[in-house]
């Protein structure tokens, strides 16, 4: 059923101030665009990018649109330091419901633009957006994040927050509604940030990993942090394969496939690295 299926990607884009010397942005954007293209995504969540980055694809990928907010909010939003949480989205196959987006701030005041838990690392942000599937005109909620990097304690509470928002959403909207959620959360699926958001007692909404349901590969096929340089190589050896890239959802949807996407064989001489993590690819059934 190709008009009812939905393809969903999460992508933390490596934003433009890291890497300068040796992996450009104004090379890696045509990698990703590359990736955009070949696997045509319907709705795409993203990490890390500035403005200018998302705008830098937007020009190269006409199909696409995107929405989101910064980490540091409206008042920093052409700042090379302001991180989006970004949706990019084909026209041609969902539309976005008018007034149905929303950021989300994992902080103790997720309202208040750039808040943070203190001695956190940055702000953090959620995007959120109903869109509706124009193949099956079914509407579906979608957001994207990108947790703490550093504090593990952190992540918990920002855990606990995007928890309590797809509960209260999934209220407002009814429970046939399907709920997506892409991100880099910076923990393995061992991890208490990750049994948070897959936790299913205290009459919580049932959040599932896209990854674990599949039973896709196992932890070394599943890695989704590449890195770039000596530095990240060594990390890789200290730690083993991390898979801390993911698209949870709900309700208990039919997945067609989950793959993570190995770009190497992809990139040409005029092309470099796009990013420093691995996108992961799903495909859903819509279907009523």
């Amino acid at each position: 059923m190709p008009g009812t299926s939905l393809r969903v990607m999460t992508f933390n884009l490596l934003t433009s101030t890291t890497k300068q010397r040796t992996h450009p942005w104004r090379l890696r954007r045509r990698s990703v665009a590359r990736i955009f293209r070949r696997y045509a995504p319907d709705v795409i969540g993203t990490q890390e990018a500035n403005l200018a980055q998302l705008r830098d694809l937007a020009e190269l990928l006409p199909e696409y649109e995107f929405l989101g907010e910064g980490n540091l909010g409206q008042l920093q939003s052409g700042s090379a330091d302001n991180w989006y949480s970004a949706i990019f989205y084909r026209w041609d196959r969902v539309r976005p419901a008018e007034g149905e987006g929303d950021a989300y701030w994992l902080s103790p005041t997720p309202d208040v633009p750039a808040s943070q838990f203190h001695l956190g690392t940055r702000p953090r942000v959620a995007t959120w957006q109903r869109f509706e599937h124009l193949g099956s005109g079914r509407d579906f909620l979608f957001g994207t994040t990108h947790l703490e990097a550093v504090n593990p304690r952190h992540r918990r509470k920002s855990a606990v927050l995007l928890r309590e928002y797809i509960d209260r959403r999934v209220r407002e909207l009814g429970d046939d509604i399907p709920v997506f959620l892409t991100g880099d959360f910076n923990a393995v699926e061992n991890s208490r940030e990750i049994r948070t958001m897959r936790d299913r007692t205290d009459g919580r909404v049932q959040l599932y990993d896209v990854w674990e349901e599949a039973a896709a590969a196992g932890a070394a096929g599943g890695a989704t942090f590449r890195g770039m340089g000596l530095r990240d190589r060594v990390g890789r050896m200290l730690t083993g394969p991390r898979r801390i890239d993911y698209v949870f959802y709900r309700p208990q949807l039919e997945i067609g496939s989950v793959a993570r996407v190995d770009f190497e064989s992809m990139l040409s001489r005029e092309c470099t690295m796009p990013s420093d993590h691995y996108p992961v690819l799903a495909d859903f059934q819509l279907a009523s």
